[in-house]
């Protein structure tokens, strides 16, 4: 079941990232070749029924500050930086990379009823640029881990979350998520992607 559900998110995301990075050049070159060609009557009556379909609703995809839904869950953009090291509660708690972190402060709200838990699965970060997609690798995970444990255990603070952890119904929290990605991508050109469950994906601008 678990891995069914894990499988199910990947292909959202993925639809999400395809949609979002390569819709609108695909159809234009699709409507450029319909009108350099002479095509019949017919023809252009399937090209026509062809473009209506392409015309799908635009995924929306927030600024900071602006709260966006996915799933159970209300989504907002806190901070973004971007370090070579994530501060633990202490030094040996302290994750480095010889690449980039990009560290995103969310706020998440639980809108369903019952208790829930977010996990590192369900977020992406691509860059509108290159059209890269990142994960939260082994190395980011631990990162992350550090940055959220820093704020709930050692400074016990309790607007704070980990991962896998239960968020009761209507309450919000905060948690950091953590990527690591090449030193040379900015964070003008990146989208973190959020998809819960069988909802729809969501993205958040980052800059």
């Amino acid at each position: 079941m678990k891995k069914s559900k894990i499988i199910t998110i990947g292909l959202v995301i993925a639809a999400f990232v395809v949609g979002y990075f390569v819709g609108d050049s695909s159809a234009i070159n699709r409507v450029n070749k319909v009108t350099d060609s002479k095509v019949t009557s017919k023809q252009a009556d399937s090209t026509k029924v062809e473009k209506q379909e392409e015309k799908k609703p635009e995924q929306k995809t927030y600024k900071i500050g602006e709260e966006g839904t996915s799933g159970n869950w209300n989504i907002k953009v806190l901070e973004v930086k971007e370090a070579n090291t994530v501060q633990g509660g202490s030094s040996s708690d302290n994750r480095t990379t010889n690449e980039k972190f990009i560290i995103v402060k969310l706020e998440m709200k639980n809108t369903s009823k019952q208790p829930i838990q977010y996990s590192s699965r369900e977020f992406m970060l691509g860059n509108i640029k290159d059209k890269s997609q990142y994960t939260i690798n082994d190395t980011a995970f631990n990162a992350m881990g550090s940055a959220n444990s820093n704020e709930t255990i050692y400074k016990k603070n309790s607007d704070f979350v980990g991962v896998y952890t239960d968020v009761n119904p209507n309450t919000t929290k905060q948690t950091y998520i953590v990527f690591e990605v090449p030193k040379d991508m900015n964070i003008s050109d990146s989208v973190l992607i959020s998809a819960n469950g069988n909802a729809e994906a969501t993205g958040f601008h980052l800059k």
